[in-house]
């Protein structure tokens, strides 16, 4: 018995990703989401709600939603499913409405991407663009980190590692939701976050409307570079930048963390890892690349903008051994969601010779 032919729609599912991103752009920016938030609408209605002038229009961009599974419609009226009113309501505890249209880095590095892959390094009005857009990415990503980090002090407390008055660490710390989250939890701990001065004012707003000011030392500066003492720290947070970096930089990065955390401390590595890299050919690969698309695609948004190419759990592993400290736990406290506890050496291990 032949095969049956070969089909395009691989194909035709990688094009019309864009056209997807697009529409769902489109309803955002429209309010479209909002407007269904108390209620279906037949597509009249729901064009007058956003302010439409072409209801025909409307209808079709919300039947593409119904398609991708964010909108439902029992064929007159269409209303949300539940994963459009948890994730894409702006007024959602959870909300990514803010963080769905800028996830995907600026789009000149997209353009730019098969120049970039043959020159080895990013365009210097991708990088800049990428600059200017960081501190509403940050803020963006608010939401979702802060729920991800308050399961990771739960996770953090069963383990025994989250004192009662923790110091916690943030390299890299964005939005400031991983310090306000994790600082909530405890009333006495206390922080210090480290970004880019064109990203700090972000943390230090957060910081500022949750009450923690006098709480957490905030620093400009290279994650690198800036003086901090080692051992300091109970806790210490590598959320989402280590995919950023070059593989180097990235394993002295962690290197860092792991000589700022105390003896038996822990550091945090929130990220999307790539799966780690075949040893020899493996016939169900394909599978395995199928099922990591979203952590792959994250991995070439990075490609796309910086310097860095994702990372892998072995890398972790390896990075983790080659400092003295072990990858303990890998945790999801929400879902593709993914972090790590590295634990370093306990002090009595720290001090052998």
């Amino acid at each position: 018995m032949s095969a049956p032919p070969v089909g395009p729609g691989p194909v035709w599912d990688a094009v019309n990703g864009l056209a997807a991103f697009g529409a769902l752009g489109a309803a955002l920016e429209l309010g479209l989401v909002d407007a269904l938030a108390d209620g279906g609408l037949p597509a009249p209605d729901l064009a007058a709600a956003v302010g439409a002038a072409d209801d025909g229009a409307v209808e079709l961009l919300a039947e593409l939603l119904v398609s991708l599974g964010l909108l439902t419609t029992d064929g007159v009226a269409f209303g949300l499913t539940p994963v459009a009113e948890r994730f894409l309501t702006r007024d959602s505890p959870a909300s990514m409405a803010a963080l769905a249209t800028l996830s995907p880095g600026p789009w000149s590095g997209w353009q730019q991407l098969a120049g970039t892959i043959r020159s080895g390094s990013v365009p210097a009005g991708t990088a800049a663009d990428l600059t200017a857009m960081y501190p509403d990415l940050v803020r963006a990503t608010a939401p979702t980190q802060r729920a991800v980090a308050t399961g990771v002090a739960a996770a953090l407390a069963e383990r025994g590692l989250w004192p009662e008055a923790p110091h916690v660490v943030d390299l890299g710390c964005g939005s400031g939701a991983w310090l306000t989250a994790l600082l909530a939890d405890r009333a006495d701990a206390t922080a210090v976050g480290v970004d880019l001065p064109g990203v700090l004012p972000v943390a230090a707003s957060r910081v500022d409307d949750a009450g923690l000011s006098a709480r957490v030392t905030l620093i400009e500066g290279d994650y690198l570079e800036v003086d901090l003492p080692a051992g300091c720290a109970h806790v210490v947070v590598l959320a989402h930048v280590l995919r950023a970096e070059p593989p180097e930089r990235a394993r002295q990065l962690l290197a860092r963390a792991v000589d700022l955390a105390a003896p038996g401390g822990v550091v945090v590595v929130a990220d999307y890892p790539r799966p780690d890299r075949a040893a020899e050919p493996d016939p169900g690969r394909d599978a395995v690349l199928a099922a990591a698309r979203h952590e792959l695609v994250l991995s070439l948004t990075m490609a796309a903008a910086t310097p860095g190419r994702g990372v892998t759990v072995a890398d972790l592993r390896a990075w983790a051994a080659g400092c003295g400290a072990e990858l303990t736990d890998v945790l999801q406290p929400v879902p593709r969601q993914t972090v790590f506890l590295i634990r370093t050496a306990p002090a009595t291990e720290r001090d052998e010779p």
